[in-house]
């Protein structure tokens, strides 16, 4: 289950870091779009680190 997690949330990442990389080519960086998808990826960032934190805690 939390392999499962973690893939979900690698692959989630992924595709985020790619949206935002294509926004922020036609968009700029400091388009809200661009931020919002940057604030999303920090999340689930922060997520994946917390349950590698948590697996290593067993």
């Amino acid at each position: 289950m939390i392999l499962r997690e973690v893939l979900d949330l690698s692959k989630s990442i992924a595709n985020y870091r790619l949206d935002k990389y294509e926004l922020a080519k036609n968009k700029g960086f400091s388009d809200p779009d661009v931020l919002k998808i940057n604030q999303q990826l920090e999340f689930k960032i922060q997520n994946i680190k917390n349950t590698v934190k948590d697996i290593r805690s067993f």
